[in-house]
């Protein structure tokens, strides 16, 4: 899930690249028809490499930035280093792509639209429910109330976010507030 991650917050950055832009909606692509398959599947040779690929485009295409599901990761993750970042980017990203709808650039790039289509989706509003389901189906917790985490910890995770630098590229500015938002939606 972190390949996809890094995949949908790259292409969400406003930061202009467009050949960052199409190196991850292939990720993103080859990453949602292959996750299943190379996690249940592990000597499937073509998911594993399809996956490779998958995460080594998000590496390519996110030195344009990510935004605020890894500023959350990165802050809850140094709180309790035992929580798997791969993981929370999954619980945050459906919560932070819906709040990132309204953006100037992800509607002006018509970006929910191309992300649906890469993940194959009919529709750019199943986006938030189909990474929900993924997350399931893969066996992951889908929200933080499952990996122990507590509405206490909430202030210091936000206080965290507000400082990390993927913060800095999210499409829409997110406020403490915005941030409050997000956990409670991830809880």
């Amino acid at each position: 899930m972190d390949a996809i991650a890094h995949c949908l917050e790259t292409f969400m950055s406003p930061m202009r690249n467009p050949p960052a832009d199409g190196i991850a909606l292939d990720g993103l692509r080859r990453a949602w028809a292959h996750i299943e398959r190379a996690t249940k599947e592990p000597t499937d040779q073509t998911a594993r490499e399809n996956m490779m690929m998958a995460s080594m485009e998000g590496a390519l295409a996110f030195q344009k930035g990510l935004g605020c599901v890894h500023s959350l990761s990165h802050s809850l993750g140094g709180i309790d280093p035992r929580l798997h970042h791969g993981t929370l980017n999954a619980i945050f990203l459906p919560a932070v792509v819906e709040f990132n709808r309204s953006a100037p650039s992800m509607r002006d790039e018509e970006k929910m639209e191309r992300m649906a289509s890469a993940m194959r989706l009919r529709q750019d509003t199943e986006i938030s429910s189909g990474l929900r389901d993924m997350t399931a189906r893969l066996g992951l917790p889908t929200g933080l109330r499952a990996l122990g985490v507590t509405r206490e910890m909430f202030p210091r995770i936000v206080s965290g976010a507000l400082k990390d630098h993927s913060h800095k590229t999210n499409p829409r500015e997110a406020s403490e507030a915005d941030y409050l938002g997000l956990l409670e939606a991830s809880y």
